[in-house]
């Protein structure tokens, strides 16, 4: 009757309320479909922008165990101010890296020293038995949550009865430098929560995403949820008559994500941007682990070497033979400019230099680097194969780099197949066109295929003692060199270094 009455005054008729009434809400569920659709991709981002985050830092955690466990292993006495000048720059640096405790097992006792402290390092008698699950050799790695709130800790058998001990702040963990008050997160280990917030409000629909972080040394598992409240999916003031605004509401919502969607776009462009700048920069520091390391190998030969001919200088004296002496003292002062030559290229690399390129005879170069390990083959029962011919020419490369990467192929193909039956390591050099192809191979078991495309990762392993930061270091060698190295399986493992033999840059 109301609606009679008013209809000469030109209201609607009871239909077109109707169909305005059905298409008010269809567009308030549109509304509310959308609302939960932006949150969810939002949701799908802020998961996304975690996972990267997470995977960044728990891959740092596995560089600072690699690099403080090769401290540890030269530092056979504690306290030692080279791992607390090494802690004390990875707390500073990395605030949730709360603690890192060395600790070694006696008979009667368990010492830890705790390092990065300002006052120095800590000692403590640990007087309970210490739980080595999962830490059998060297290498292993065990992580458990920690007797404190929201922290965890790993362990690494660094050497025999020596386990090295980080806890990890999982409140500055999951630090993504915003508040995310409508989102909630839960980080666990093993069944047990280390982390969790919560909005603190009843939701009507909650979205949640579930991950597992995928690194194998720290299995965390993160959950993110999202919840909805009513007046989030169907904001009052767009809930009154939007028949008529309808078209124009549409198209400012379509506008407003699509600028949403790029603003966003550009700020993850400008992060990722950022980070491979920082990343550059903490390979280069992380593969400081491997270089303390592996400094003594490489210098080992050199110095080795010096010693001998010391030895036969001192000789070539007691029987008056100059010519041998000067021999001797000539090889000596070939050996230490190589040793400093060595340490100059690792300083360089580590900060960033560029390589210093020059034309060399090749074959000298092979001739010189295979020289350094002769004496290690043949202790071992190794034989070694070299195919290489004056017609390969010459080449434009970082002497000393090379020799170290080709140093490094043979000596990871030893290790390869020591302990099998005629064992054999072919090097063979020739030239492709315009390039220098170096292949090593060996008559080991070979690569396991679902290894060959992650050979060259940083930190991926396949030797129980291994960092996982020999083969991308020698890549990124040959890269300075305009070269690259590539690996397959030919009877056993088999790598190709390719050279080029254009005119120097």
């Amino acid at each position: 009757m109301v609606l009679r009455q008013l209809k000469p005054a030109g209201v609607l008729p009871i239909r077109a309320l109707t169909v305005w009434l059905l298409m008010s809400l269809a567009a308030i569920g549109l509304l509310a479909v959308y609302k939960y659709t932006s949150g969810v991709s939002d949701l799908s981002e802020r998961t996304r922008s975690m996972e990267m985050l997470l995977a960044e830092r728990l891959a740092q955690h596995d560089a600072h165990l690699s690099g403080l466990g090769a401290v540890v292993r030269m530092s056979p006495d504690e306290p030692s101010t080279s791992i607390q000048g090494l802690a004390e720059n990875i707390i500073a640096r990395y605030p949730r890296i709360t603690d890192i405790t060395t600790i070694t097992i006696g008979r009667e006792t368990v010492r830890a020293i705790s390092y990065g402290k300002a006052s120095g390092p800590a000692i403590t008698d640990l007087r309970q038995n210490l739980d080595l699950t999962g830490l059998e050799k060297i290498g292993d790695t065990s992580v458990r949550p920690a007797t404190e709130p929201h922290a965890y800790e790993i362990f690494k058998l660094v050497a025999p009865e020596r386990v090295l001990r980080l806890r990890i702040d999982t409140d500055a963990l999951l630090d993504m430098g915003d508040e995310g008050g409508e989102y909630s997160s839960t980080l666990s280990l093993n069944g047990t929560v280390l982390f969790e917030t919560s909005d603190g409000s009843p939701a009507l629909w909650t979205a949640s995403h579930a991950l597992d972080t995928g690194n194998h040394s720290q299995p965390l598992h993160l959950t993110v949820s999202r919840g909805f409240r009513l007046n989030e999916l169907c904001p009052p003031h767009l809930a009154l008559p939007l028949l008529a605004a309808l078209a124009a509401i549409t198209w400012l919502i379509m506008k407003y994500r699509d600028a949403s969607r790029e603003r966003q776009s550009q700020e993850r462009r400008a992060m990722l941007l950022e980070q491979e700048a920082k990343l550059a920069q903490a390979g280069r520091v992380n593969a400081m682990g491997e270089m303390a390391s592996g400094i003594a190998h490489e210098l080992a030969q050199p110095i080795a070497a010096m010693l001998s001919q010391s030895q036969a200088a001192k000789r070539a004296l007691s029987i008056n033979r100059p010519d041998i002496l000067k021999s001797a003292v000539d090889a000596n002062i070939r050996d230490a400019r190589r040793a400093g030559d060595i340490l100059s290229r690792m300083r360089a690399y580590v900060s960033g230099a560029p390589a210093r390129i020059e034309e060399v005879r090749l074959t000298e170069a092979i001739t010189e680097a295979l020289h350094l390990v002769d004496a290690d083959l043949a202790q071992r029962g190794i034989t070694l194969v070299v195919t290489q011919s004056d017609a390969v020419g010459t080449g434009h490369i970082d002497v000393i780099s090379f020799q170290q990467v080709l140093h490094n192929l043979v000596r990871n193909a030893a290790d390869a197949i020591a302990g099998r039956q005629d064992p054999k390591i072919t090097v063979d050099v020739r030239r492709q066109g315009n390039e220098v192809l170096v292949m090593v191979a060996d008559n080991g078991p070979g690569i396991e295929p679902s290894s060959l495309e992650r050979i060259f990762d940083p930190f991926f392993t396949t030797k129980t003692d291994g960092m996982g930061l020999g083969l991308p270091l020698s890549a990124r060698l040959l890269e300075k060199m305009n070269g690259s190295i590539e690996a397959c399986n030919d009877g056993g493992a088999r790598f190709t270094i390719h050279l080029p033999t254009g005119v120097l840059p």
